[in-house]
């Protein structure tokens, strides 16, 4: 069985799918790395170094460490630099599994992305304001809330709300601090060597419906798997579903 990579969101490091890797099938052998200027290790930096292109670097290193192709899932922020990654050195990639990204530049139909730009202005707005205040634990509380509904952030263990604001100090360089993300576009997606699937919640927003969509087009016309009854947080919040949604792409791969 290949090895499977496992790329967490943003706020977040690779803690976060220990719940999902413990409800994995026996015998998975599952990495989770955490991405640079996530979790609670110090900044090689001052966050100018953020990106995709170095994230991408990261994955691939973590993938060629393995010694052999990786099954890959990527969630919300880590689609992007797996995509990068995946087009860049494909034998290192078995499969890839993206769940929600919430960048749209594969997609090329103008009343979707007008659809994508009005309510990536409501859901971050407030996120922007409070980073912008200097509040980056807000920040992070109102991101999940904007991706999982009203009161999202609350009802997480202390624990886990505890895990996600180790990530705080890097909400300004999501909100565009950092390196421009690098675009990759519907042609490229379709000249992608690597199997793609592309699941999305049935209840999430535009936000992230619309780039999933597209995603998913962009591979030859075909629609994303839909989970019912999920939305963004699908990972976090059910872990059980997420982890039985991967062992059914791995069965298949």
């Amino acid at each position: 069985m290949a090895p499977l990579l496992l790329l967490h969101g943003a706020p977040g490091d690779g803690r976060l799918w220990q719940p999902v890797i413990d409800r994995l099938p026996a015998g998975t052998q599952a990495v989770a790395p955490t991405l640079t200027y996530f979790g609670d290790a110090p900044w090689p930096d001052d966050g100018s170094g953020f990106g995709s292109e170095l994230h991408a670097a990261e994955i691939i290193a973590a993938a060629a460490a393995q010694g052999e192709p990786v099954r890959l899932v990527a969630w919300s922020f880590s689609v992007l630099p797996a995509l990068l990654a995946a087009l860049r050195r494909p034998e290192l990639f078995a499969a890839l599994l993206v769940y929600e990204q919430g960048l749209p530049s594969w997609v090329e139909d103008d009343a979707e992305l007008e659809r994508f730009g009005a309510d990536a202005g409501v859901a971050f707005g407030p996120i922007a304001g409070a980073v912008m205040s200097g509040d980056n634990a807000a920040a992070v509380a109102l991101l999940f809330d904007a991706s999982g509904g009203p009161g999202c952030f609350a009802s997480l263990s202390p624990e886990r709300r505890a895990l996600y604001l180790q990530s705080e100090a890097m909400m300004p360089l999501l909100m565009g601090g950092g390196q421009p993300p690098t675009p990759v576009s519907a042609s490229e997606i379709a000249a992608l060597q690597v199997p793609l699937t592309v699941a999305m919640g049935s209840r999430t927003r535009p936000v992230f419906e619309v780039p999933s969509r597209g995603l998913a087009r962009a591979t030859g016309g075909t629609e994303p798997l839909i989970v019912a009854e999920a939305d963004h947080m699908l990972p976090e919040t059910a872990p059980e579903r997420f982890a039985a949604l991967i062992g059914e792409w791995m069965a298949g791969t």
